[in-house]
């Protein structure tokens, strides 16, 4: 254990040392591996029982390991191994008739098909199998400037969202890969926890501009000074030995980012007794020495949360901190949004109410060094956004509240979204303008509503994002809001589900009465006071339609 290949460079032993770890041919592809485990001797025939295993490549190994126990008698388990990463393991699961899945981190469960996995503690379900915690890497002097923050996954974020800092990321397409997952999570996740989550999805939407996105490699090693690259423990283990001397290994002093294998036994194999017997013999297996000294030969720690010997380990330091909670699915959602636009697809209705209020004057005073600018410079600035952000084949179009009968005016009716609609949007927004709107704030929501839900679009998010300055006071009309929601929900059609969010432009006291109010509907409510506060909101909202 703790062996090396030999050669020069980081990234050539970084490579090599892995393909030891894994001891398999992995076929890589736009980031992701599969791989079959042929050391079935004959046909699934061969033993009374088959379990078929879909597991990160990085676990694959330990897999065989304790599946060998399980050979011998007449009671024999065959194992059989489908190796896959990312997102790509969802249809694996039912490709390769799954009764398990072991991913590299709990958090990929929000992937799996509907009513797929059992149900938690159900056959040890959701128990944790091996884990891995990744850490920063980086040169001498970056590092002393993480450390100087205080070593911190939120000092990392703050270097990386500060302009011209020369600090860039590195780290696996975290659609691809657990630890890209699990790293791009840690940077957002220190930043929500402090600051909540619309500066979360700020910061990552800033972050991307100054990352760099491995997708082919093992891991998302540095090469320049300033690069961070986000790798796992399991990964630096295979060649510490002959990795660079001056690199810094930094495990994060707030939290521990932290991968964790997962036992995910299929809904349909524990239902089965004859599965369900074969699954608890394969859990045993991995405490047995043989799957003991598979998990560590594979760089992994086990149950015991030990780190495993090899050459050189000693230069990373222990991780001390609690580690982050297993990332929920809104919060992946929001990750998967900053990277893919195809994640950020919508059927999206904006509705603007912006009256004039014969002031010059923000609504409300910032917040200790935020700019805040005119409500209509941030309501155009802030649908600009939100034009660039949605990928072609969107939906998209601009209504807006007006006096009279029937209470708005379409400016852009609702279209497929290409360059000619992006372009007549834009002229649309540079149109706006306040001015005395009315009382038909909440009828034309409601027509909106109607509207997505008749258009309702399968393969997209559909959505109402009303921008409104409050001027009105609609907010306070307590009989208004609640036949508001009535209305609403009566028009809900479960197969056809349309979020409905509201960006209040500056007022906290209409945004306290509104978020209130509208619970029942679960609508998203916020303030913003400038153009970034709206980008931040529309990462959300794209990010969408997922729930803690």
């Amino acid at each position: 254990m703790g062996k090396h290949i030999g050669g020069t460079g980081l990234i050539g032993t970084l490579l090599r040392g892995l393909v030891l770890l894994l001891a398999v041919g992995l076929v890589a592809g736009a980031g992701w591996y599969v791989l079959r485990n042929n050391s079935a001797e004959g046909a699934e025939g061969g033993c009374p029982t088959t379990l078929h295993v879909v597991t990160a490549s990085s676990f694959a190994t330990v897999v065989s390991a304790a599946g060998r126990t399980l050979r011998g008698g007449d009671d024999c388990v065959l194992v059989d191994t489908t190796s896959t990463d990312g997102r790509p393991a969802a249809g694996q699961l039912t490709q390769s008739r799954a009764d398990l899945w072991i991913p590299d981190d709990a958090s990929w469960d929000m992937i799996a098909p509907p009513q797929f996995l059992a149900k938690k503690d159900t056959l040890n379900a959701y128990a944790t199998l091996a884990s891995s915690p990744i850490y920063m890497v980086t040169d001498p002097a970056t590092g002393d400037r993480i450390n100087a923050g205080g070593g911190s996954w939120l000092a990392l974020s703050g270097l990386l969202n500060t302009k011209n800092s020369g600090v860039r990321m590195v780290v696996r397409n975290p659609a691809m890969s657990g630890d890209g997952m699990v790293g791009a999570g840690a940077v957002g996740e220190a930043v929500w926890l402090e600051k909540g989550m619309d500066a979360s999805s700020l910061v990552l939407t800033n972050v991307l501009t100054v990352t760099r996105t491995v997708n082919h490699d093992l891991a998302a090693v540095p090469e320049a000074p300033g690069e961070v690259g986000l790798i796992p423990e399991y990964a630096l283990l295979a060649t510490l030995r002959l990795a660079k001397t001056d690199r810094r290994y930094i495990v994060g002093s707030d939290h521990t980012a932290l991968l964790r294998y997962t036992w995910l036994p299929s809904a349909a194999a524990a239902a089965n007794p004859k599965k369900a017997a074969a699954l608890r013999r394969l859990y045993a297996a991995f405490t047995s020495a043989e799957g003991s000294r598979a998990i560590a030969e594979a760089g992994l720690r086990g149950p015991d949360n030990l780190r495993p010997i090899f050459d050189g380990a000693n230069v990373l330091p222990e991780p001390t901190a609690k580690p982050f909670e297993v990332l929920q699915p809104h919060h992946v959602q929001h990750i998967f949004a900053t990277w893919d636009p195809e994640d950020r697809r919508s059927n999206l209705l904006i509705v603007v109410d912006l009256a004039s209020n014969g002031s010059s004057s923000p609504p409300t005073s910032p917040p200790p060094g935020k700019q805040v600018t005119q409500p209509i410079e941030v309501l155009r600035n802030g649908c600009l956004v939100l034009s660039g952000l949605m990928p072609v084949g969107s939906r998209l179009g601009l209504w807006e509240v007006s006096p009279g009968s029937p209470g708005y005016r379409k400016l852009m009716p609702t279209d497929r979204l290409d360059d000619t609609s992006r372009a007549s949007f834009e002229k649309q927004v540079g149109k706006l303008a306040a001015h005395r709107t009315g009382p038909g704030l909440f009828d034309t929501l409601v027509a909106a509503y109607q509207s997505v839900r008749d258009d309702y679009q399968d393969d997209m998010f559909n959505q109402v994002l009303v921008f409104t300055d409050d001027q009105n006071k609609d907010s306070a009309n307590t009989a208004a809001v609640d036949a508001l929601v009535q209305k609403l929900t009566d028009l809900q059609d479960p197969n056809k589900p349309v979020k409905v969010s509201v960006v209040v432009l500056g007022r906290k006291e209409s945004v306290d009465r509104l978020k209130t109010a509208l619970k029942p509907i679960d609508a998203y409510v916020d303030a913003a006071l400038n153009s970034d506060d709206v980008q931040a909101a529309f990462i959300h909202v794209v990010a969408g339609g997922l729930h803690e």
